[in-house]
C-alpha cells in the first residue's frame, strides 16, 4: 500500500489534528509556492493534486502485476491524464462534489494558463472571480466569495463577516490571497476523502488517516 510521509504531530491530540494538519499544509503551500510565478502555482497545485489521486488509485487498483499496473497511467492508460483521475475518484465516490467542483475550477484554470502566451496573473479579474466560485472553504467560512478587506489607524482586517462601524475603507483582496486562503482546505479535504494512509516521522512509524472535524463534513 502507498501512503505519504508527513512530518510529525500530535497524534494523541484528535480534535486538533485536522486543524494541525491544515496548517502544515498551509505553511508547506507557502514554503513551496513562494517564489514560483502564478503560472507555475496553478501547475504545481495540480502536479499535487494529481499525485494524490494516483496515489488512491494505486491502492485501490494493487492487483495483478507490475507491468499491468504501471500500463494503468501510461500514455495510452484508462489513467493517463489528470482529468481521467479526478473523474474517476468522483464517478467512484471517493470525493464529494464540492471537492470534485473545486478541482475541475483548479484544473481549468491551469489548463488556461499552460496554453495562453500572454502573463498570467492570479489577481486578474476573470482568474480571481473563479477562483471566489469555490465550495470547499465553505466548510470553514460559510459566506465564502464574499472575502473582504480593510483598514484603520491601527490594523489590516481580512474577513468575510459584516463590517465594523469604524472602519470605511476597503482593500483590493488579491486573487493570489485568496487562493492561499482556500487551498490548504481544499487539499485537507480532498485527503480526508481520499483516506490515504499517512506515515508519521516517529519512533514506531505511525499510520494515520486524516477525519475531518465534524463541522466541516456538512457539505451541501
Amino acid at each position: 500500500m502507498e501512503k505519504t510521509l508527513i512530518t510529525k504531530m500530535d497524534k494523541g491530540n484528535k480534535n486538533n489534528i485536522s486543524q494541525e494538519f491544515k496548517q502544515m499544509l498551509h505553511d508547506q503551500i507557502l514554503n513551496s509556492l513562494k517564489h514560483e510565478s502564478d503560472r507555475a502555482k496553478l501547475i504545481l497545485i495540480c502536479s499535487w493534486i494529481d499525485y494524490l489521486l494516483k496515489l488512491k488509485i494505486q491502492n485501490e487498483f494493487s492487483e495483478g502485476n507490475k507491468k499491468a499496473r504501471k500500463d494503468l497511467f501510461s500514455s495510452n492508460g484508462p489513467f493517463s491524464t489528470f482529468s481521467a483521475k479526478l473523474n474517476l475518484a468522483y464517478c467512484a465516490g471517493w470525493i464529494d462534489s464540492d471537492v470534485y467542483h473545486d478541482i475541475e475550477i483548479i484544473r481549468k484554470l491551469r489548463n488556461h494558463c499552460a496554453h495562453s502566451i500572454e502573463n498570467i496573473t492570479l489577481n486578474e479579474e476573470l482568474i480571481r472571480k473563479e477562483i471566489e466560485k469555490f465550495k470547499v472553504p465553505k466548510r470553514q467560512y460559510y459566506n465564502w466569495g464574499e472575502l473582504w478587506a480593510t483598514y484603520n489607524e491601527k490594523e489590516i482586517i481580512i474577513s468575510t463577516g459584516e463590517k465594523p462601524d469604524n472602519v470605511s475603507k476597503t482593500l483590493y483582496i488579491p486573487g493570489n490571497l485568496t487562493l492561499m486562503i482556500a487551498l490548504p482546505i481544499i487539499l485537507l479535504v480532498l485527503i480526508s476523502n481520499l483516506k490515504l494512509p499517512l506515515s508519521l516521522e516517529d519512533e514506531n512509524n505511525t499510520i494515520i488517516t486524516i477525519a475531518l472535524p465534524d463541522y466541516m463534513k456538512d457539505f451541501e
